[in-house]
């Protein structure tokens, strides 16, 4: 038995005041009528209306059941209204997840202006330190840098960000430059857990590579703490070079290892399933794909001569031969 439209044909009697009525009504046999509420009367195991051969009332169980009934079928009834306009019209709320130093620095811009197109829709926005769960997190969307995703999410790849190595001036006063990744073994490193923890990988401009395991002076899991902390000399941190852009323009760090390339990190949409999604939602990604990506002329963050340049005042670090072979 369709529970819903048992309810729905119990009201509608009681409106009508009878069973043949509701028939005509519902487009229904008398008896089909009849035979719904019988049926959902044994369901419910009481009666629901007073039968005679001139009209229907209802018993005073049935007066509670049909107020039941009627909060019910308007429920559902704005629940069909909402998912046929979710279905044609962008509207409703869409849950999205980001690392909460991109979300600051490009996510709002980005909703922004998604909310002046589209009014009806409502964003939630929630930053997150560490790896995306959309589950877990309950969201509909998650923007994730890197590549270490669930294999049952669907993930769209958005941009690279270039990665780099970064220290203050006055730290690199007191310690010496680096010329070569393996004398940071030799230097304080901050570790930060969204940039690839203590895994750092470098590419030099003749094709060599080297994968340091660095044990670090300080970890944490967002980037902007260890900026705070390499800008007042705590020593050399790698990141997105965009988290530490602000820093460099001021003069408060300096890139490092000019030579040497860091891998880039991924930046990419992900959820769960490409299906039955709500039009809010298909427009949203829509909208973070094109928003977010670089334009195809967008000048680099940083002048590699310009970083080679502000090098040659500062005193280089001894060599241990041990960790320079």
């Amino acid at each position: 038995m369709d529970r819903l439209k048992a309810l729905a044909t119990f009201k509608t009697v009681v409106d009508k005041g009878g069973f043949a009525r509701a028939a005509a009504e519902l487009d229904m046999s008398c008896a089909a009528v009849t035979r719904t509420v019988q049926e959902l009367e044994m369901l419910l195991g009481v009666r629901l209306l007073q039968r005679t051969t001139r009209r229907v009332t209802l018993t005073a169980v049935g007066q509670e059941v049909l107020t039941h009934a009627i909060e019910l079928l308007d429920g559902y009834d704005a629940l069909k209204a909402l998912s046929s306009l979710s279905a044609s019209e962008p509207a409703g709320t869409v849950r999205i997840s980001a690392p909460a130093a991109y979300a600051r620095h490009f996510v709002g811009p980005a909703l922004a202006s998604f909310l002046a197109r589209h009014p009806k829709v409502w964003v939630d926005l929630r930053t997150r330190e560490g790896a995306v769960d959309v589950v877990a997190d309950e969201v509909d969307l998650a923007l994730c840098l890197g590549d270490d995703l669930h294999p049952s999410l669907v993930a769209r790849r958005i941009s690279d960000f270039e990665v780099g190595l970064f220290a203050s001036p006055n730290y690199l006063r007191q310690h010496g430059v680096p010329d070569h990744p393996h004398e940071l073994l030799a230097h304080s490193c901050l570790v930060c857990d969204e940039s690839g923890g203590s895994s750092w990988q470098f590419r030099h401009r003749s094709g060599a590579e080297i994968d340091l395991s660095i044990k670090g002076t300080m970890r944490c899991s967002q980037a902007e703490v260890l900026v705070g902390a390499a800008v007042h000399g705590a020593g050399i941190v790698l990141l997105p070079t965009f988290m530490a852009r602000d820093a460099l323009q001021a003069g408060q760090l300096q890139r490092l290892l000019a030579d040497w390339n860091c891998p880039s990190r991924a930046l990419q949409l992900a959820y769960s399933s490409r299906r039955n999604q709500p039009l809010a939602v298909r427009k949203l990604i829509e909208h973070l794909v094109h928003e977010l990506r670089p334009a195809d002329d967008a000048p680099p963050c940083f002048s590699t001569s310009a970083v080679a340049s502000s090098r040659l005042s500062l005193p280089r670090t001894r060599q241990a031969v041990a960790l320079a072979a």
